[in-house]
């Protein structure tokens, strides 16, 4: 019978009595077999020598001064000598004059155009229009709430600077699908073109807004076009995407089917793929419509106007009432133009199977009544408005709701104050400029440098190491070591805080679905919301400084955290889940031992993307306050300082890539994988 070995120790075996061998002490373990497993890995081997090398360094270079001066390149004179030259010749340079110029000057007619239009309506003329569209597909209670949100508009005394936003929103979100639509089918039919595009989608979609800013103020000036040039670059790249995602998703069973029946690529294209690949057209046109009211606070400050300007002006009167009527402005034009959006390429989606309804069929016979019908009432409803009190809205809010608001944060701040002030301190003094001194002074700036490369070398390899010492040194270079230490004391603050809040939340409602459903449609108001909103009510709290910024930074991010936490956690197949409740695991354990292990990859993208967020709101954070890179780009934007702009916006794309890899190879390092594949990391 053979012997089976219980709980680690070997069964016991006769040794044979012809052999003998002679007794040896035992020798104690090397040391090498009384490491740690992970420590046995080269990598991590290596990463200990290098770690005990960095400290040597500190310590020789112990109180070396910040970054010095001398370094500094100077990028921002000749880029600014760049500047002034396109001044001086934009009348007389033949690219200037005849390309660039007239593009500024229709963009400008056109938005000119659309505005005069739009103004010229009467106030429910539009709400009307919506409601009609929506309505045949048969929403109503969308219909309605569309309808209610462009009536908002109006008796919220918002009539003029929401049609200004909704001009050139409307001009952007057409030039983005007429350029983004072809360009992403053709890449989603042709994989070398997406190869080809993918470079420069990447770049666009990595730089700052400041730059897309900065360039088109250069070349045109203030105003509207800037910003709407600035916005469609902007915008573009999702739109492309998405849409090269949905054709490349269409099934292939149902190309081939279409190629046996004699289709052509044409045909293939119009009936089969792009009917498949609507539901990915409707979401990228909500991304591009998302991303082209995200620049309309940023466009007021070149002068675009809209509620964009009116969003800067409130934050210097501090009045959040008023943020707060204009945040939700900005939310309705959203949401109303989404869903109108949403119902036009859904009722206009070709047959995708079956023949197409006869000419005289009574299914289209009704539709021209229908249609036919609505073009006469809305002709009507505009000669009455235009006749009655001038199409005016005969009812207007906004003071009523907006000094409610502003007397309940001012009796907060009145009878609060003391420990606000305790707290703002504590906050500036004893966290973010203690740990700015320890990144800028304590530490020496060849030691941060080289301590950045070697996590980049740790987590992704010798190509990202690279990358991090020449782009962290470039910061310096670029004369923005002081303000990316600032900013980045900033970002760390607020990360922390946000993700200790937001991962906890989102694991709770992952497990809970009744809680998620309960918490999303807070998460979707905070998504919507423009990014400045945030900031009103704490600038009236706190001033302006470190504290609106981070907390403005944090509730902003917030929201993505949780909802990929949440996903995280329900990605953990249920199966796994079953079997530990087979082997009766509480619910408590198999939280902690199961559903948190298998998700840690999930929980770190979550973290990742509160970072990239916090990254984004750098500019609203220069706004209230915080004397870092966003302060540095808003100077920039409102001298305006084109070369102060590059310079700026280049830092924070580094510092943006640099922490979106660095945590990306956490995550990857994270995933349960891995981990039984013995990697190191």
């Amino acid at each position: 019978m053979t012997q089976v070995a219980v709980s680690g120790t070997a069964a016991p075996t006769a040794a044979p009595a012809s052999t003998s061998t002679p007794s040896t002490p035992s020798t104690p373990s090397t040391p090498a077999t009384q490491r740690p497993r992970w420590f046995r890995h080269r990598r991590v081997q290596a990463a200990a020598a290098v770690a005990a090398g960095l400290v040597v360094l500190q310590l020789v270079l112990s109180g070396t001064d910040t970054f010095p001066a001398s370094r500094d390149i100077g990028l921002a004179e000749p880029v600014n000598d760049v500047k002034s030259w396109v001044q001086r010749n934009r009348d007389t340079n033949v690219i200037l004059a005849n390309v660039l110029r007239p593009i500024g000057d229709a963009v400008l007619w056109l938005y000119d155009t659309v505005l005069d239009v739009l103004v010229d309506l009467p106030w429910f003329w539009l709400p009307l229009a919506v409601f009609l569209v929506i309505v045949r597909s048969g929403r109503w209670g969308t219909a309605l709430a569309a309808a209610a949100s462009l009536v908002y508009l109006e008796i919220a005394g918002l009539h003029v600077r929401g049609m200004e936003t909704m001009a050139l929103m409307l001009i952007c979100l057409v030039v983005c699908v007429l350029i983004g639509a072809p360009l992403g089918v053709w890449a989603g039919l042709n994989p070398r073109v997406e190869r080809l595009l993918r470079p420069v989608l990447d770049g666009l979609q990595s730089l700052p807004v400041s730059i897309f800013l900065i360039a088109a103020v250069m070349f045109f000036g203030i105003r509207q076009t800037p910003a709407a040039i600035a916005t469609i670059a902007f915008a573009v790249p999702p739109m492309v995407r998405i849409t090269a995602a949905g054709i490349r998703d269409v099934p292939p069973a149902s190309v081939e089917a279409g190629t046996i029946f004699g289709s052509s690529r044409w045909q293939l294209l119009w009936k089969v793929q792009a009917p498949q690949a609507v539901p990915s057209f409707v979401t990228a046109v909500n991304q591009t419509i998302m991303l082209c009211l995200s620049m309309a606070v940023i466009g007021g400050l070149v002068g675009a106007g809209g509620l964009g300007g009116e969003l800067i002006q409130t934050l210097r009167l501090r009045s959040p009432g008023r943020g707060f009527l204009i945040g939700l402005a900005i939310f309705a034009i959203a949401f109303a133009f989404d869903r109108l959006c949403r119902s036009l390429l859904e009722s206009g989606r070709p047959p995708s199977g079956g023949r197409a309804p006869a000419r005289w069929s009574p299914t289209r016979v009704a539709s021209r009544v229908y249609w036919g019908g609505a073009a006469a009432l809305l002709a009507v409803g505009y000669v009455v408005g235009r006749a009655v009190d001038d199409g005016v809205v005969p009812w207007v809010f906004d003071n009523d709701i907006a000094s409610p608001i502003d007397d309940a944060i001012t009796w907060v701040r009145d009878e609060w104050g003391g420990a606000l002030q305790s707290f703002s301190d504590f906050v500036v003094a004893d966290v973010v400029i203690r740990l700015r001194d320890l990144l800028g002074t304590t530490i020496a700036w060849p030691v941060l440098i080289l301590a950045v490369a070697a996590l980049g070398w740790f987590l992704r390899g010798w190509a990202f190491a690279l990358f991090c010492l020449i782009g962290v040194y470039g910061i310096g270079a670029l004369g923005m070591w002081e303000p990316g230490l600032t900013t980045l004391s900033q970002i760390l603050v607020s990360v922390v805080v946000g993700t200790a809040i937001a991962l906890p939340i989102g694991v709770a409602i992952g497990r809970r679905p009744r809680a998620k459903a309960v918490v999303e449609p807070i998460l979707d108001a905070m998504q919507t919301l423009p990014s400045l909103i945030y900031a009103i009510p704490f600038v009236m709290l706190f001033s302006l400084g470190f504290v609106p910024a981070m907390l403005a930074t944090m509730f902003y991010a917030m929201p993505a955290g949780v909802r990929l936490a949440a996903l995280a956690v329900q990605a953990v197949p249920e199966e796994t889940l079953e079997a530990a409740t087979t082997f009766g695991a509480t619910p408590r354990q198999r939280m902690w031992g199961v559903q948190l292990p298998l998700a840690l990859r999930g929980l770190a993208l979550a973290a990742n993307q509160v970072i990239m967020l916090s990254i984004s709101m750098a500019i609203v954070a220069g706004m209230v306050g915080e004397n870092g890179l966003g302060y540095q780009s808003v100077a920039a934007l409102t001298k305006p300082d084109v070369g102060l702009g590059l310079e700026a916006g280049l830092s924070l794309l580094v510092m943006a890539i640099v922490l979106d890899r660095l945590t990306e190879g956490v995550a990857i390092a994270l995933d349960p994988a891995r981990s039984r594949s013995g990697a190191p990391h």
